[in-house]
């Protein structure tokens, strides 16, 4: 028995796939047992040591407290452990990226990033790498620091990141922090109890097949109402489960959900995993897509949780509704995919779980919860699940344990993560300089509407005032969410995400039936990213944005009316896009524009949809941009690019402007004017360069409101005469389109 057990403690030490503390703990009961250093045919114990992933040769890093082998106080770093380098070149754009061998106008983005696009690898742990990735990664680096503080002062955030990062109690935990919410479902007996756990697990790791939350209503923007809308699905989209083109990630899905199964323990998890597959499939089937949810119109369906209950029957919604929050009859709620008549969405998907057995109803809540904990769990679970996640991205290797518990960290305390962020990164000056920015990007959008062509009088009225309504807010949100109640333990990571998601449950559910408190952000300030809400008429420009390539203080003012001032622009367009102008000045989903205003921006809007629809460059055989997915990003950008070149000729007529060398090559005369042009549209096409795995883009383009880098770099530009001026554009060449080609919406 002593033999046994010893040979099993040695093929413990040796092999790799156990996990190095267990390992460790393995050569402690080796060495305790009296296996002696070259006794017994047994290895040496500092070759144990070795095996064990310990340090060989001499003493080893370690030292022994209270009789047990400790590890050292600080583990070796990992290889990358610097973030990747922002280049943005002297004044604010990287002109080694360029290759100036090229035309612009024959092949805009490899003109300006083709040698950046030559020598830029994406990074194993990422599925892409984009002037977003750069700032995300800059910003995992600070936040860990600020964790790390954290752990040692104890505080909320860096008590949660400690328990993440304590990886040797959540292996020795296993599976244990999910086995109760398994043996529930498992007892579920009637639909009733099939809903009621639905409800109990919407607001946490299960899964349901809708989605229930508070948000401002459409038609009401100061008030708060409780909203429903379609969901359980496990792939991206309907699209996934429905065409030939996604077969191979649909293959990945359905062995996902038998190996997650069979992992705990499920009866028959091959013919289980098959029927929840074939319950998606149904779902999938009567689930809108995702164009059709896009129309704000459309998705405003306004009832009690009684009249649901009456007319999308199959489901138990009292139940799922007092097991959710306590959410009476009464009570009015939005329900965006609705159609009596074609009953599908809500009404179809109801009807589904009605005609559904029990056994697969189980099973499907089974795997979804398994499968929504995996990454909190043991590492048997986490790589089961980034398994299946790189059959969708093409990501290579998982990001490290401590870039995963940054991201924990953001995903369930957002604001208090954001808090420490912006008092020790986000710099004072930044937020006055874009009060500038956003004050003549504001002015700027003014004239364009004033002197567009097709638009009528009364409707440019209308939007004069809805403009003059938006606000900016820079940085950080007015009010930060109060953690103080909650409490967390460095030794029980589960039980502190459990925490996390209550508390969020039991604020976003306190808002029900209340004015709106426009003082919170719905995204955290450390979030790379910008946001326009069309409830409140509000440009949101979060912290983690404000820094090159997107925002350079010392950089040429030309290249960031072409990057930030972009942006700005990107957001106030959104007022104005194909969903955004639906809108009123107040905030309310009323429309205001008369009808022959509403024919004229939809023949533009489609003209420049074909643009999209065409364009190729960069994209896997057969897929194509989606002009009605991507329409409202599109306009964006056109308008935003638009309105930014408006304001950077209005910066020059109150400012002395002379470019800092090296110049860019001389496609056009002019002097510092025409520099100064090729500057900004440079400044466009450098926040856009990008790099994707083939998979990745495929999900992107299948689900993606925005459509791909390349695609946003080229096609803004080509419908701007000014680009033609700055570099000398002419016909002939692949990208240039005659003036009447040419589309302009704003």
């Amino acid at each position: 028995a002593q033999f046994t057990i010893r040979t099993v403690l040695l093929a413990m030490a040796r092999t790799n796939a156990w996990h190095r503390a267990d390992r460790i703990s393995a050569v402690c009961l080796l060495v305790l047992s009296s296996v002696a250093e070259g006794s017994a045919g047994y290895a040496p114990a500092t070759e144990l040591f070795e095996s064990a992933g310990l340090q060989s040769g001499g003493a080893p890093d370690r030292r022994i407290v209270h009789g047990v082998l400790a590890p050292a106080e600080a583990p070796p770093p990992p290889t990358n452990d610097k973030p990747r380098p922002v280049e943005v070149g002297p004044w604010g754009f990287n002109i080694a990226g360029m290759d100036q061998k090229l035309q612009p106008g024959d092949n805009w983005v490899d003109y300006t990033s083709g040698k950046w696009l030559k020598k830029t690898k994406i990074s194993d742990d990422q599925s892409s790498w984009t002037a977003f990735s750069s700032l995300r990664d800059l910003t995992e680096f600070q936040i860990r620091d600020l964790l790390q503080e954290g752990a040692k002062a104890n505080s909320l955030t860096g008590t949660l990141y400690a328990s993440y990062m304590d990886e040797a109690t959540v292996e020795a935990k296993g599976l244990s922090p999910v086995f109760p919410f398994l043996e529930k479902i498992k007892q579920l007996a009637t639909a009733s109890d099939f809903a009621t756990f639905c409800g109990e697990t919407e607001f946490g790791f299960g899964s349901c097949p809708f989605g229930f939350g508070v948000g401002a209503d459409a038609q009401d923007p100061d008030m708060n109402v409780a909203q429903l809308s379609q969901d359980g699905l496990g792939l991206p989209s309907r699209d996934y489960y429905l065409e030939e083109t996604f077969a191979k990630q649909k293959k990945a899905y359905a062995d996902y959900i038998v190996l997650m199964l069979g992992k705990i323990g499920w009866p028959e998890p091959e013919a289980a995993g098959a029927e929840v597959l074939a319950f998606e499939e149904t779902v999938a089937k009567v689930s809108w897509s995702v164009e059709a949810r896009r129309d704000p119109e459309k998705t405003y369906n306004k009832m009690t949780i009684a009249d649901l209950s009456v007319k999308a029957p199959g489901f138990d919604w009292a139940a799922f509704m007092e097991a959710a929050g306590r959410v009476a009859g009464n009570v009015q709620l939005v329900v965006s995919e609705w159609n009596e008549t074609a009953e599908d969405g809500v009404i179809g998907i109801a009807a589904i779980i009605g005609s559904t057995d029990l056994t697969t109803l189980r099973a499907w809540s089974a795997f979804h919860f398994i499968s929504g904990a995996a990454s909190y769990l043991s590492k048997e679970y986490v790589d089961a699940a980034f398994g299946f996640s790189k059959a969708l991205s093409g990501q290579e290797t998982q990001k490290l344990r401590w870039k995963r518990g940054v991201g924990n960290a953001n995903r369930f305390l957002p604001d208090a993560v954001g808090k420490d962020y912006v008092e020790k990164y986000f710099p004072a000056s930044s937020k006055k300089t874009m009060d500038e920015l956003t004050s003549l990007l504001k002015e700027a959008f003014a004239a364009r509407i004033k002197n567009v062509a097709w638009m009528t009088n009364a409707t440019k009225e209308a939007a004069q005032k809805k403009l003059a309504s938006f606000t900016f807010e820079i940085g950080y949100p007015k009010k930060f969410k109060d953690y103080s109640e909650m409490s967390m333990d460095k030794t029980d990571l589960f039980g502190n995400l459990e925490k996390a998601l209550a508390f969020s449950a039991r604020w976003d559910l306190s808002q029900l039936g209340k004015q709106v408190d426009k003082a919170y952000w719905g995204m955290p300030p450390q979030t790379v990213n910008a946001f326009f809400e069309p409830d409140r008429n509000r440009c949101v420009f979060l912290a983690a944005i404000l820094q090159p390539p997107f925002f350079y203080a010392e950089g040429d003012m030309a290249v960031n009316f072409g990057s930030i001032g972009a942006v700005i622009g990107h957001e106030m367009t959104h007022g104005f896009d194909d969903k955004g102008r639906l809108y009123d000045a107040e905030g309310k989903l009323n429309d205001w524009w008369t009808p022959a205003d509403t024919a004229e921006f939809t023949k533009r809007a489609d003209q420049y949809g074909e643009q999209f629809a065409k364009f190729t460059s960069g994209l896997p055989e057969g897929m194509h941009i989606r002009p009605q997915l991507t329409m409202g990003e599109n306009i964006a950008d056109l308008g935003g690019l638009t309105i930014a070149y408006e304001a950077w000729q209005m910066w020059q007529k109150k400012n002395s402007y002379t470019p800092q060398p090296p110049m860019l090559e001389e496609y056009s005369s002019g002097g510092s004017q025409s520099e100064g042009d090729r500057r900004f549209f440079a400044g466009w096409a450098q926040v856009w360069r990008s790099k994707y795995r083939p998979s990745a883009l495929i999900n992107s383009l299948t689900t993606d409101p925005h459509s791909p880098g390349p695609a946003r770099a080229t096609i803004p530009v080509q419908n701007l005469g000014a680009w033609y001026a700055a570099y000398g554009v002419k016909p002939g060449e692949g990208l240039f389109l005659d003036a009447a080609e040419r589309v302009v919406i704003w």
